[in-house]
């Protein structure tokens, strides 16, 4: 599916299903997601229903940047925490060789 068709689908569904509901399946599909991970953890879970259940919390994501319209936003505290991640582990690596 294209990106244009995926906005559509995501504006549709907040549209029908309102800012609140949305939200609410948010904070769902996460704890849908902890639940699968804390299953796997156990020996009792898959990597298809880790699959599955990370494809809901990305699709409800999406969403909730469109709700507030923060994608850019978004985009710029992950450069920057990723930039900083990146600096620690080469940090740790460094001092691990010590």
């Amino acid at each position: 599916m294209d990106k244009e068709q995926e906005l559509k689908i995501y504006n549709e569904a907040i549209e029908f299903f309102g800012n609140t509901s949305q939200k609410i399946m948010v904070i769902e599909e996460m704890s849908e997601l902890t639940k699968e991970l804390c299953k796997e953890l156990r020996d009792r879970g898959n990597v298809e229903n880790i699959a599955d259940e990370l494809a809901d919390v990305e699709i409800t994501l999406a969403q909730l940047k469109m709700i507030y319209n923060i994608h850019e936003l978004v985009e710029q505290h992950k450069d920057f925490k990723l930039h900083r991640f990146a600096k620690n582990m080469a940090e740790l690596k460094a001092n691990q060789k010590k």
